[in-house]
This record gives structure tokens, sequence and C-alpha cells, in this order.
């Protein structure tokens, strides 16, 4: 949509205080930045679009300016502030997608993401660290079913390394070894293939922001999940923008320092 359309939004009388009309600018500028989305991504990973995807991107857009008209046609005041609200969350999910990120909440969306963008194999390396709070931390079929995409991803070609954060109910600070409970599930990743280290939860208390789930898909994409005291996910935030993904190399980098391989370990134990 042209500047003219999203300022003549912004000018529009309709609401006593002028900021529905505002806000609707806003949020016709955020729509108009489908070609950027595009644009970004493409760049980066040198993948064509299909004309398919970027007519429906266009046909959507059409869509959202047509939905905002008919929002202006309602008289009525209240529905009006509550349209507001509405357009305002709308506006800010749409802005995360422009620069470059998507926010899940539902665990069957952020899994469907995941393992689509592993399956695509536009990478040579995943990284990821894994905060691992109790012993049956990706045990559940979910988990399982990602462990096997792993060892598929291996057999074809790709390289997946991965740190596991280890609290002291699973690797106590005089163990040589984590508990036998976790130490199964441990080795099985180890001999499987997964370039795997491991690293004491206390080790990181003053790296703090490393205490965290996050992987990376080569050059391409960064993602972290929020968890709750029982290793379940709350939100899974999938970014494609350079900025996100270089910061997660550097905090890989970081954690690197504290992790130790995990033959290294067992060699120890």
């Amino acid at each position: 949509m042209s500047q003219v359309r999203a300022n003549a939004w912004a000018e529009a009388p309709g609401h006593a205080d002028g900021h529905y009309g505002l806000r609707c600018g806003e949020f016709c500028r955020t729509a108009a930045l489908f070609p950027e989305i595009r644009c970004a991504i493409v760049h980066r990973v040198n993948t064509p679009l299909s004309t398919a995807l970027i007519e429906r991107e266009r046909a959507l857009g059409k869509e959202l300016t047509e939905a905002l008209d008919r929002i202006r046609t309602h008289r009525d005041p209240l529905f009006r502030q509550l349209a507001l609200a509405e357009t305002g969350l709308a506006a800010n999910q749409l802005a995360r997608l422009s620069a470059g990120e998507i926010v899940y909440t539902s665990t069957s969306s952020w899994r469907a993401a995941y393992e689509e963008l592993l399956r695509g194999l536009d990478f040579t390396i995943y990284r990821s660290v894994a905060r691992v709070r109790t012993s049956s931390y990706w045990r559940d079929s979910a988990g399982k079913r990602s462990l096997r995409l792993n060892y598929d991803l291996l057999d074809r070609g790709l390289r997946i390394e991965r740190v596991l954060i280890l609290p002291e109910l699973l690797w106590p600070m005089q163990a040589p070894l984590p508990n036998s409970n976790i130490l199964t599930w441990i080795e099985e990743q180890h001999y499987r293939g997964i370039a795997l280290s491991l690293v004491r939860e206390s080790d990181l208390f003053s790296e703090s922001d490393l205490i965290s789930d996050f992987g990376i898909y080569g050059e391409r994409a960064t993602g972290e999940q929020e968890l709750d005291e029982e290793s379940r996910t709350i939100s899974f935030r999938l970014s494609f923008s350079e900025a996100a993904v270089h910061s997660a190399h550097e905090r890989w980098s970081r954690i690197q320092v504290f992790s130790r391989p995990c033959q290294e370990v067992i060699d120890l134990a």
C-alpha cells in the first residue's frame, strides 16, 4: 500500500481523539512490509519464491486493507475502541514478522516449523543448547520424534552439535558422570553421532544469559524456547534476522568456554 494511502488513514476522522486513524496507519504501513520480508529472507538463502506465494501475499495485503476499510464503516464508538485494541495487537504481530521473527505458543505449530526448517537442509551445521531441568526432558513422544529426526538428518550428512546444561539434581558436583536416569539418554545421542558437550548449570551462574534453550540453523535462522519448570514449552521464538543469528553464534562461542565434550567426561569417569 502506498505511503499516501497510509497517511490518509492516519489523518482520517472518525474517532474523537484521532488515535484510531493513527493506529490503522501504523497497521497499514506494517502490512505493506510483505515485500521487505520476502527480500530479506530470499537475499540470505538464495531460494527463489514461487509465483503462487507472491500472489497470495499480495492478495492477503489487499484483504487486510479492505478489512480495515470495513472496520471504519461502523459508527459505534465502543466497537471502534475495541477494534482499536485488536488492531494494535495485529500491528505488533506484523511488526515482529517484518523484523523476521515469528513467535509460536502452540507446541504443535513450533515443532512443525522446526522440523520443516531442519528437513530443508539449507545448511550444513545445526547447533543447539538444551537446558535439561528434569530426567523426562525430550523423553515424551514428541521429544523422541525430534531425536529420530536428528538421527535421520545425521544420516543425510547434517552435522549436529549440542550442549546440554545439567542442574545439580542430574549431575551432582562431586559425581564424575550425570545420574544414570539421564546418562543413557545422553550416551544414545553421543554414540549415535551428535557432537555432544556437557556443562553444569552452576558453572554458568556468572553468565546467566547462557542458561537457555536455543538452536542455530546454519546462517539462516535461530530459535529459542521458553520452558516452564517441567520443561514444557511456553513459547518458541524463531528469528530469521541476521542480527539474531549473529547474537546466537556469539552466545554459542561463549558457552563453549564452559562446556566439556561428552567423550572427555566419559573417559575421565
